[in-house]
């Protein structure tokens, strides 16, 4: 036996493939609805949700973290 998880992208594919599971001896164990977002819809999410703001700004954190070394020739 043999356990399958497929992703049909229209109700008239999966239809089809509803159709021929019993000619072929199988079942549906289980359905999933999958929502499908965009990323500039998740990227709204983020905004509204305001965590970037739980980790403050990121030109100041580079500032603290980066080290720059001198280049050859032009020691401060």
């Amino acid at each position: 036996m043999s356990q399958l998880l497929i992703e049909i992208n229209s109700p008239e594919d999966e239809a089809i493939l509803l159709s021929l599971l019993p000619k072929l001896n199988g079942r549906v164990l289980e359905k999933r609805e999958t929502a499908k977002r965009s990323l500039s819809e998740v990227l709204n999410e983020l905004s509204i949700s305001g965590i970037a703001e739980k980790y403050g700004d990121p030109s100041e954190w580079q500032r603290e973290t980066r080290k720059d070394r001198p280049l050859p020739g032009r020691e401060e």
